[in-house]
Formats: structure tokens, C-alpha cells, sequence
């Protein structure tokens, strides 16, 4: 059955795409490619070693990123013109760049009065207690016999 001219073009199309495929691919082929060779260091973000660290010190250090961001930004609104700030700068420097807008006033949950109640085995125990940050603890040594109950107060 002879090809129809529709046919044939169709035809000449996918020969000549599988050609160009052939040819694409024996130039890929011919391509010499030197990757870096790879060494033994780690994937860490950072060049820092790996060091131990407590959250408190993660936390601070946030804060001091926080503290110098703060201040890059009011220097910033200071160098401005009044007439160049819109009222999404206004309100910003109101909310953030006021003294005293991130005061809070909460208690420290650790500086409250709290019972606390300790169910232990016979024996002699020392037990502290002191105020969060205070340089000291109150120690009361306790022996306990069993079936005993004891009450103990501290004044910090």
C-alpha cells in the first residue's frame, strides 16, 4: 500500500526527530565531564566545629542577632526623611522602635510560692531549695523512718 503524501510527511517528521535524538545523544556521549572530586568534610551550614551547646546558649545567641537586627533597622528609619516614610514605617517605628514596647510584665514562674510534695523510701536526705539566680540554697538534712511524714519550710 503506497504511503499517501500525509503519510509520508509524518513519516520524514519522526525519522528526522529520531535522528536528531541520535545525533544529541552521541554529542552528550562525546562531552568529557571532570567532576571535583569529592572529600571527606561534612555537610555543616556552618564552618563552626561541632561543639556542645546548652539551649540557653542558643537562645542567647538568637537574642544577640535579634538585638544588633533591631538596631540596623532604627538606624535605618533614623536616616530617613519624614516625608519618605509611608504609614506602614510609621507604624512599624511606633510598634518596634518605642521604648519600652516589648515590656512585659510577667512574674517568673520560678520566683512563686509552690508546695511540693515527695514521697521517698526511708532514709536520710539533704534537700535545697533557693531562689532562681540567687547565689545560695537553703539545705535542710532530713532522716526519716518508715511510715514518717515530715513538713519542711524554707524562707528564701
Amino acid at each position: 500500500m503506497p504511503l499517501k503524501n500525509e503519510d509520508s510527511w509524518l513519516h520524514c517528521t519522526m525519522c528526522r526527530s529520531g535522528r536528531q535524538g541520535a545525533s544529541t545523544l552521541n554529542k552528550a556521549l562525546q562531552r568529557k565531564v571532570e567532576w571535583p572530586s569529592q572529600t571527606n568534610t561534612s555537610f555543616h551550614s556552618s564552618q563552626e566545629p561541632m561543639v556542645h551547646t546548652t539551649i540557653e546558649d542558643a537562645f542567647d545567641t538568637v537574642l544577640q542577632y535579634m538585638n544588633v537586627t533591631s538596631r540596623q533597622c532604627k538606624r535605618y528609619f533614623r536616616c530617613r526623611s519624614t516625608e519618605d516614610c509611608n504609614a506602614q514605617d510609621v507604624n512599624h517605628c511606633n510598634r518596634f522602635h518605642q521604648p519600652g514596647y516589648n515590656l512585659v510584665t510577667r512574674p517568673h514562674p520560678l520566683q512563686r510560692m509552690e508546695d511540693v510534695q515527695v514521697e521517698v523510701a526511708p532514709g536520710s536526705y539533704a534537700v535545697s531549695a533557693g531562689r532562681y539566680g540567687a547565689p545560695r540554697q537553703h539545705t535542710h538534712i532530713v532522716r526519716l523512718e518508715p511510715g514518717q511524714t515530715v513538713d519542711l519550710g524554707f524562707s528564701l
